[in-house]
């Protein structure tokens, strides 16, 4: 299984709530989950939001929306992530793939590209951020579920 989390929040210092802002009549997070869906590697995309009174907007609108969302730790992410992969019955052998909400942009061929070399060669990780190799925005990570328990 490949599982797509789009890490989402409300409490973005620069601007807050950026996540539901619309952009062009959708709301940024609406344009993030429809363009990392096109993805046909990918088995599910999820939403994974904080357990704060302040993302209760994000869990809202996505069950308005018909787009799955779990809810976990704010402080600490990784174990979101983790709780919301077993959730989704991730086991070892599959892959989560990390994109954030606030970024419209995002190409789901960039994230087929990285999703690919990944699969192609024997990676627990893999991602477009540590050496930029595309503009922000467009960030993705791959990583094993057994990279993500340890």
């Amino acid at each position: 299984m490949i599982l797509a989390i789009i890490q989402a929040r409300m409490g973005s210092t620069r601007l807050p709530g950026k996540v539901l802002k619309e952009l062009e009549g959708k709301a940024v997070i609406l344009r993030v989950y429809e363009r990392v869906k096109k993805c046909d590697l990918i088995d599910k995309v999820i939403v994974a939001t904080t357990l704060e009174k302040a993302d209760d907007g994000i869990e809202l609108f996505c069950k308005n929306h018909n787009i799955p969302v779990f809810r976990g730790s704010e402080d600490d992410v990784l174990d979101r992530f983790y709780k919301c992969a077993l959730g989704e019955n991730i086991k070892d052998g599959d892959s989560i793939i990390r994109v954030t909400a606030d970024c419209p942009l995002i190409d789901y061929k960039v994230i087929k590209n990285i999703l690919e070399f990944y699969k192609n060669n024997n990676y627990d990780y893999v991602s477009n951020t540590i050496i930029p190799t595309y503009p922000d925005g467009l960030d993705t990570e791959v990583f094993s579920f057994e990279a993500l328990k340890k």
